[in-house]
Parts: structure tokens; sequence; C-alpha cells
């Protein structure tokens, strides 16, 4: 099996989306992410499943994805719905600032991980840390159980398996720069994983609070990770990670308001609903800006 794209697929994307304004999230990473990069108007992701290696190299042309890859076995539109978001349509918010936002980048879907298990992962992961640092906590952790692979001269790692995660051990997640208590934490939930003990996704479907109980019975995960597991795994509608410094300094920002504080950042997510979590990804993009094209 080549470890490099040697087939091209194209799917098409629903009307207006922006792959640019979707990714923008991997951009803010500033090249740290060990799975994903967006360079020279391409998203480049990397991934691993039983059977190997899953490179992808995605462009738009028009309304179009041109997806090559490594893998022509796999179903590249499924991976680009639920990553994508490609045919979904932005939740309609009636507050007046986040629509204004939204006309500003009307072709924004909701990235979001590929698996649960790396979402729960990597929300914890990010627990207090920015993101820049959160990438090169994930970073480090790629390189501690898999080998590199070299795309667009920079070095690319595949997420860990939960076996994989399981067989390294506390210690060993430790040295990627996490707290002992974090380190403990992914370990156990690997454990979880692999004994089929974990939330399934099932739980999770209706992004309602029966699943941000079950969310929150594994160890480190509170509100805040709880929903943010369900925004940037799932891509959920309704998510609002209650706490978030980022987002209320993009509040602060769009509202003209700096005096805005965590609480009334929580009243005011109320105008959001039924979107928050479109309405947070809009504020974060609106502050930080998508990546250049």
């Amino acid at each position: 099996m080549s470890l490099y794209p040697t087939h091209s697929i194209t799917i098409p994307t629903g009307k207006g989306f922006d792959l640019a304004q979707t990714v923008a999230p991997v951009a803010w990473g500033g090249g740290r992410w060990p799975n994903h990069d967006w360079i020279g108007s391409t998203l480049i992701t990397i991934a691993q499943d039983s059977e190997g290696t899953i490179l992808r190299e995605i462009r738009q042309i028009d309304q179009a994805l041109e997806v090559n890859t490594n893998r022509p076995d796999l179903d590249h539109i499924f991976w680009a719905e639920r990553t994508l978001g490609i045919a979904r349509n932005p939740v309609i918010c009636e507050d007046p600032v986040i629509r204004n936002i939204a006309e500003t980048w009307p072709g924004m879907r909701p990235w979001s991980n590929a698996s649960l298990e790396e979402a729960i992962i990597t929300a914890i992961i990010g627990q207090s840390v920015s993101v820049q640092a959160a990438a090169v906590f994930e970073r480090k952790l790629c390189a501690l159980v898999n080998s590199p692979i070299e795309l667009h001269n920079r070095l690319f790692y595949a997420y860990p398996t939960m076996q994989q995660l399981v067989d390294a051990g506390t210690e060993t997640i430790r040295l990627c720069g996490v707290t002992t208590k974090r380190s403990v934490a992914i370990h156990e939930i690997a454990q979880k994983s692999v004994a089929g003990n974990l939330v399934s996704e099932l739980e999770l479907a209706g992004h309602d609070d029966a699943g941000i109980a079950a969310l929150m019975t594994l160890p480190m995960v509170g509100r805040w990770t709880a929903e943010s597991i369900l925004l940037w795994g799932f891509g959920a509608d309704d998510a609002h990670p209650t706490g978030d410094v980022a987002l209320l300094r993009a509040a602060k920002h769009a509202y003209g308001s700096p005096h805005l504080t965590l609480t009334t950042l929580d009243a005011l997510s109320e105008q959001w609903r039924p979107g928050r979590s479109w309405a947070a990804r809009w504020l974060w993009l609106n502050l930080f800006g998508p990546p250049p094209v």
C-alpha cells in the first residue's frame, strides 16, 4: 500500500460551502497539528485504520472537492460529510452581531474530529491551554507512538489508536507535556475504549443533556470538555463550551464589549440558540480569520 496519494476522487459539495473557511481551525495551529495542515490552499490530513495509513490531500474547485488519496477503498464522501460538513446548512441565528458575521463567512461549515475517541483525547489535552500549545502536545503524543510521514516538506503523524495509548502507559503519555492527571485520564479512556466501555456515538447523537451527562462520567471530563467534545467531535449545532476564554475574547472583539465576562457570555449565548456551536465558530473565525488561499 502506497504511503503517498495515488488516486483522485471528486466529491460535490453543498451550495456555498467554502473549504478554507471551514478548516480555518487547522490553520490556527500554525503548522503544529500532527495529523493535518493547510498548505498552499490544500488541506492535508493523515489517519490510520486496521488496514494502514490514510492520506488525503483536499482542494476545492468551484462546488466540488478534489481528494487525492492512497486509499480508494474508503468512503471518502462519508468522511467529507462527517468531518467537513459539506452537506450541512448553517443554523440561522437572530442575534444581529452573529448574523452579520455569518453573512461575512457564509461558506463555513462545522469542521470536526473524525472519531469520538480522538475528540475526547483532544478535548482533554486542550484544557486550559492555547490552540497552539494543544497542537504541540498532540504532536508530541503522536510522535511518541507513530513514525512520521513526510509530505509537503513537513512531517505528519497519524493519531494514536486507543490500543497504542493503552500499550504506551501513563508515563509515556506524560512525556507529551500534559499533566499527570490528564495522562492518567487519557490512559483510562483508552482502556475503556478498547474494552468496549466508552460512551457510544449513538448516545451522543441527540447532543442533549443525556449525552453531556454520559461524557461527564469519564475522567477529567467536566462540562466545558463535554461541550467541546460535542462541538469539535460531532459538529453539534447547539453545544456551548461555557467558561471558554478564547470564546470570551472573540465575543469581546465582535460585540465591542471589553467588560464582557464569562457569566454574561453564558447569558448572551442564549440568544444564539439553537445554533450556539455555529455562533462560537463564527466568532472564532471573525477573530482569528481564515487561512490564506
